[in-house]
């Protein structure tokens, strides 16, 4: 029991140094690994611009920022930096993009509710690609001319982009806290006096790690007959 104990104790400690290293050091957010609505902040958004309340295109000064914010940290959609595009390197790579869409704002905008309490949606420029930018066009389009009710649902779902296969730095934790760990441990043994190498040191943290899992199960599967048995005696 101590040594299930200890391990239960020592995978909490590894979930929240993993939690605090991937938002504090990396600064990823959590929403990051779902997928990407075409109508809303995407997984790679980090920095946004406040958008004008009419509307209006970004300004030269805000699109050479928001060039300067996708050449850093990528398309808020599917995160692609654009270091292989076709395109001039004088033209613009990324566009302004309204989040949340005009289209979207504007239908949010003529809720009652809204318009009785004079409450406007509030917007910020996010860099998105030319691909991106058109996909997302097309798909609000589609759903005006089609008389959608909720346009802010379009773009979500089944249509959204997918990003697993995209590295980000978000995919650093692992191997942070794993030589977090293994350092601790060495550190640890190091200061105890025993010459043990880090390889030793992790064939006996996994193998009291599953000794102690297989315990744990072995005790439910007994728990579980043992019902299974007073069950059956009660209806014998």
């Amino acid at each position: 029991r101590r040594e299930r104990r200890e391990a239960c104790m020592h995978a909490a400690r590894i979930c929240i140094i993993g939690l605090l290293t991937y938002k504090t050091i990396f600064r990823s957010n959590f929403y990051s690994l779902s997928p990407s609505s075409y109508t809303a902040r995407g997984s790679f958004a980090r920095i946004g611009i406040p958008a004008p309340p009419n509307f209006n295109y970004a300004t030269k000064v805000e699109r050479q920022r928001l060039e300067r914010i996708g050449k850093w940290w990528g398309c808020h959609t599917c995160g692609s930096r654009m270091y292989f595009s076709n395109i001039a390197k004088n033209k613009p790579k990324f566009h302004g993009d309204h989040i949340p869409p005009v289209s979207v704002a504007k239908q949010l905008n003529n809720r009652w509710y809204r318009r009785k309490l004079g409450i406007k949606v509030s917007q910020k420029f996010y860099p998105q690609c030319r691909d991106c930018s058109n996909k997302q066009g097309g798909m609000l389009s589609r759903a005006i001319r089609e008389g959608h009710k909720n346009l802010r649902a379009v773009g979500g779902g089944e249509e959204s982009y997918f990003h697993g296969r995209r590295l980000r730095i978000g995919h650093l934790t692992g191997g942070a806290v794993a030589i977090a760990t293994v350092e601790n441990n060495r550190l640890a043994s190091w200061n105890d006096g025993n010459d043990i190498d880090d390889s030793t040191l992790l064939v006996k943290a996994s193998r009291e790690r599953v000794h102690s899992f297989q315990t744990r199960i072995e005790d439910l599967v007994r728990e579980l007959k043992r019902r299974v048995v007073d069950v059956s005696r009660t209806f014998r």
